[in-house]
């Protein structure tokens, strides 16, 4: 089944679980707990299963952490380099797009770096635990799949919801 088929069947069956008046000649479909939480980890299998396809595909060498984080470490940082910590500040250089369609979404080269107190962000709480434990200077490729990215809703600009988000990233300064 092709994603852009996968979404469209997610979106419907999760359209119909939402309550709302039906016509008396049509039932309406209500998802208990247990089958949202089934519908759920198929849907993350079916992610992932997506991520080692376009992976295989790409040419990277992406593994799955503990976290459910996708990971691709390009260039290692210096080893006296300073660390990303839970509260640190971190300025980055990076690329936000699709990881199945290649659409750029994103890019420091037209916004500008950003600059992310890891604390106090708006930024995907994927791409945050991505950060944590990096060296200033380490040059890698995150994938997010939508829980950690921006989930069912997207971003409200450009980021549609449910996507599988690639996030390019270079550690400029950490404070």
């Amino acid at each position: 089944m092709k994603y852009a088929e996968l979404i469209m069947l997610t979106m419907l069956v999760i359209g119909c679980a939402c309550e709302t008046e039906q016509p008396e000649n049509k039932p309406v479909v209500r998802l208990d707990k247990e089958k949202k939480a089934e519908l759920n980890h198929w849907m993350v299998r079916n992610d992932s299963a997506m991520i080692v396809y376009v992976s295989d595909s790409l040419g990277l060498d992406t593994i799955a952490d503990s976290r459910g984080l996708w990971v691709t470490i390009h260039k290692d940082g210096e080893k006296n380099a300073k660390i990303v910590k839970e509260n640190s500040t971190v300025t980055i250089a990076y690329n936000i797009s699709d990881f199945v369609t290649g659409e750029k979404f994103y890019s420091s080269k037209k916004q500008g770096a950003k600059k992310i107190h890891l604390v106090q962000t708006d930024e995907p709480h994927g791409l945050v635990e991505a950060l944590q434990g990096k060296r200033e200077g380490v040059r890698a490729t995150v994938i997010l799949l939508p829980d950690k990215a921006f989930g069912l809703v997207g971003d409200g600009e450009k980021i549609i919801g449910r996507r599988i988000i690639r996030y390019d990233f270079e550690i400029l300064k950490v404070e």
